[in-house]
């Protein structure tokens, strides 16, 4: 029973490594930017707290780690649990990091040839720890021995590595999680479809002529039900929002049907103006959603992670829609990044009554006609930066970001992106432990915990390098 009692020197070295590192890491993750309102991203943005609950897991031959739940605050002070799906790329759980919640196909799990595994980590999510209680995971597992909290999120986090990073062979220290690992990744996993987002409304804004309705502008959502207002109406409460019946509507009960679309109903002769579309919603958000970092540039990148649990969370989305009486195009641009495609969908729609010549720079110029969409792949290598202008009559948008669908990184030098002129950095799914040159945590010695944390103070006040890459996504800007 050694490696129970050596877990608990393993988390106090987690707290002490966790604060040392901190200091190398707080210049990377000071000014963290929050969402925009009306910014791509569907449902919650939470902050990473400076708490984690953990075992020690054999990654791979070379790297021994501390793996488990990460806890995130959302803005309403409700707490979600995540576990990390990026294993090659540290988190500073000091460093006040935003994330926001997002879809698959906009993460590494969205790329070419990972959507059985993406369903294997959602049943894992779904059957083991925080989902169901001990009791339940050791009798669905036929664990007969001393199982606690820490061994179940270790072995839960090791099975989930095996499908999110290829770590085929990764393994918790303990016999108990070792054997929760085994049963979660074995032949019971069948696979889960994707989640639906807490609330998603998109586009984020269209453009259009007084006597026509608006949109659709697109809902998805889990929750029982959505409600639906309208706010800043430059009408004075002529305009409707409708739903695609042509009815008015104010509030949609569940289970809210996949791309519900809305429409806002502007009477002709209504003067220029605009409006806003409001959706409100209070939900459990469901196991398996994607949370990527927000707000740094590609050195920044904070490790991506995936839902295990949540509060009931409120979450609120918007758009903007605006109208005109002038004749002409009336355009509108939206972008997402699409890793199965390695690049980003542009999706420009014309509410006017007049084609329009679009360019979607670097390099396609596209004809939208009135009343009609298009969409432009623009393809970006992985890793790189993007900067998409989006440029027609009257109307001009630009979507920035960078483009990171895959899990291991093409600019580091090896688990933890660590740069061969770098200090030791933080190997994988945590900012506790390091990698081969520091000791590992949960072994059969507390003097090496412990030289582990002298280590990992060395490191800090050396000024500890992290090579860190963001998850793509991108920012709006419109001119």
């Amino acid at each position: 029973m050694f490696h129970k009692q050596g877990r608990a020197l393993s988390r106090m070295a987690t707290v002490m490594l966790a604060s040392s590192l901190a200091v190398a890491g707080s210049a990377f993750a000071a000014g963290a930017a929050p969402v925009a309102d009306g910014e791509s991203g569907s449902g919650i943005t939470a902050t990473i707290q400076p708490t984690m609950l953990s075992g020690p897991v054999q990654v791979d031959a070379n790297h021994k780690i501390d793996g488990g739940l990460f806890t995130l605050l959302t803005a309403d002070g409700k707490k979600i649990q995540t576990y990390c799906i990026d294993v090659d790329h540290g988190v500073d759980i000091k460093g006040n990091i935003k994330y926001q919640e997002s879809d698959w196909s906009s993460s590494s799990l969205g790329a070419p040839g990972k959507a059985e595994a993406a369903g294997k980590i959602r049943w894992i999510l779904e059957h083991s720890y925080p989902k169901l209680d001990i009791d339940a995971i050791k009798k669905a597992a036929g664990i007969t021995g001393d199982l606690e909290k820490e061994d179940a999120a270790a072995g839960t986090q090791a099975a989930i590595w095996r499908f999110s990073d290829n770590k085929t062979s990764a393994t918790p220290l303990d016999p108990e999680a070792k054997q929760l690992t085994e049963y979660l990744a074995g032949s019971a996993n069948t696979g889960m479809p994707e989640p639906k987002p807490s609330l998603d409304l998109d586009p984020a804004s269209v453009n259009g002529k007084s006597g026509t309705k608006l949109g659709p502008f697109t809902l998805n959502s889990s929750a029982e039900s959505v409600k639906l207002s309208l706010s800043d109406d430059a009408s004075g409460g002529k305009v409707k929002l409708l739903d695609k019946d042509g009815k008015a509507v104010t509030t949609l009960n569940g289970p809210i049907a996949k791309d519900t679309q809305l429409f806002l109903d502007v009477p002709a002769g209504t003067a220029a103006g605009s409006a806003k579309v409001n959706a409100t919603a209070t939900t459990v958000v469901q196991t398996g959603r994607v949370f990527l970092s927000v707000g740094y540039t590609p050195e920044k990148h904070s490790q991506s992670m995936i839902l295990a649990g949540s509060e009931e969370v409120t979450v609120a989305k918007s758009a903007q829609a605006t109208w005109t009486q002038a004749k002409g195009p009336q355009l509108s641009a939206s972008a997402k990044i699409d890793c199965a495609k390695n690049g980003v969908q542009v999706t420009v729609t014309n509410g006017g009554d007049e084609s329009a010549d679009v360019t979607v720079a670097p390099g396609k110029t596209v004809k939208v006609e009135a009343g009609k969409t298009e969409t432009v792949l623009v393809p970006v290598a992985e890793d790189a930066s993007y900067s998409i202008k989006v440029t027609g009559p009257n109307f001009t948008k630009e979507f920035t970001g960078v483009l990171d669908c895959k899990v291991s990184s093409t600019t580091g030098g090896g688990t933890g992106g660590q740069t061969p002129s770098a200090s030791p950095s933080t190997p994988a799914g945590n900012a506790t432990t390091g990698g081969p040159n520091l000791a590992s945590t949960g072994g059969g010695s507390g003097t090496g915990i412990l030289a582990g944390v002298a280590g990992a103070l060395v490191v800090a006040g050396a000024g500890a390098v992290f090579a860190l890459r963001r998850r793509g996504r991108h920012s709006r800007n419109a001119a």
